[in-house]
């Protein structure tokens, strides 16, 4: 049952296709931060790109942004009348009663992208790039260890209706079942009460309260590395990314000018169905 090892292989073509449906995203993205003065940043894949590439990894597949709390939020609000809403939807756990992450995704109307074990889920699946904000949090390590225990058992009780489905064992799938009954808006408030706990304090660190940001270091950032950004090219366009980009880069890649080996290049997706702009799908053979 367990569907963890499954997913779409794409085709030049068809990652030509998606990388163009997401650029689309991302110009939406920007040109409402500009107009409101909203700060933001490439991040994680996309930001790679941008500096190794002038544009996508060939082979990356989706796009990722940054931005503190306080920018998130205004970009939360002013999406509710600047939003283009004939082309986009912004989704979080307000737009969507059915959405079960804790970041906000910008989607792409009249297309599909349905993750693998998620085709149950009555959330909105168009094609998306990913908004994460960044959290303030503590230098104390064990204050950090307490706080990411809360927000990941958050997390989990919001990812209990994929748990129950995609889960191999029995006991695991029950769990998460029993997850479920847990309400939603209480889970929310706790998450958000615990990420937001540092947002007025003066703290030396960034997290992403929405991964795991103890199991993976490279989740904590300095926010020196945030105090200025710069723009840099992105398939033909400008877009603003940290002036520190490289010791960003460093941190969380090490020699990222360095391609990978040819047989780790290959496009993967963790979609069971694409749907794109111009109507085309891609099915994961089963």
């Amino acid at each position: 049952m367990s569907k963890k090892n499954e997913c779409l292989k794409l085709n030049k073509e068809e990652l030509e296709k998606l990388h163009s449906n997401l650029l689309l995203l991302l110009k939406e993205f920007d040109r409402i931060c500009r107009k409101h003065n909203i700060k933001y940043y490439l991040s994680d894949g996309t930001l790679l790109g941008a500096v190794r590439h002038k544009g996508f990894v060939p082979w990356d597949d989706d796009i990722d942004v940054q931005m503190s709390r306080s920018e998130y939020e205004r970009f939360c609000e002013v999406c509710k009348e600047e939003l283009d809403e004939s082309k986009f939807f912004f989704q979080n756990q307000e737009t969507d009663k059915h959405y079960n992450w804790v970041y906000g995704k910008l989607r792409l109307k009249n297309t599909t992208y349905m993750r693998v074990g998620q085709e149950h889920l009555k959330q909105d699946s168009g094609i998306f790039m990913d908004i994460f904000p960044l959290d303030n949090i503590s230098d104390n390590k064990f204050t950090q260890y307490y706080f990411e225990v809360m927000c990941k058992m958050c997390r989990k009780i919001f990812w209990a209706p994929v748990g129950c489905v995609v889960k191999e064992h029995f006991y695991s799938r029950l769990f998460f079942k029993l997850l479920c009954f847990i309400p939603r808006k209480l889970t929310i408030r706790v998450f958000e009460f615990f990420a937001k706990f540092y947002q007025n304090k003066e703290t030396d660190l960034f997290a992403y309260y929405n991964l795991d940001y103890l199991r993976n270091e490279r989740q904590v950032l300095k926010k020196e590395w945030y105090k200025k950004s710069i723009t840099m090219e992105f398939e033909g366009y400008e877009f603003f990314v940290p002036e520190a980009y490289d010791e960003i880069l460093t941190a969380t890649y090490g020699d990222y000018m360095k391609l990978p080996p040819e047989d780790k290049r290959g496009s993967t997706s963790p979609a069971s169905y694409i749907k794109f702009l111009d109507g085309t799908e891609v099915k994961l053979e089963r």
